[in-house]
């Protein structure tokens, strides 16, 4: 099934954000397989982005690999992540 994923990054920095960004487009491309949307934005707080992905398996997938090395390296704090089935999904 396919999901919606908020992940909130307190005290996050956009440059911490573009830094993971770029380790994954050296690492293979900036979406992970299964990944059918991103999008990303800073909050008062920090920063949060917005996934789609065919399962919630293919994100945890993506994180046990090249997201959650580039997250290591780069070292933002902790991401708290809620996860909403998706119900209708309807693109331009």
């Amino acid at each position: 099934m396919a999901v919606c994923l908020v992940i909130d990054i307190p005290g996050g920095q956009l440059e911490q954000y573009n830094a993971v960004m770029r380790k994954l487009e050296e690492s293979g491309g900036e979406l992970g397989e299964g990944q059918t949307f991103h999008c990303a934005g800073a909050t008062q707080d920090g920063f949060t982005v917005v996934d789609v992905w065919n399962s919630r398996e293919d994100f945890d997938r993506f994180m046990q690999g090249r997201l959650g090395q580039a997250i290591q390296e780069v070292g933002p704090p902790q991401p708290q992540v809620r996860e909403i089935p998706l119900h209708n999904e309807i693109r331009a």
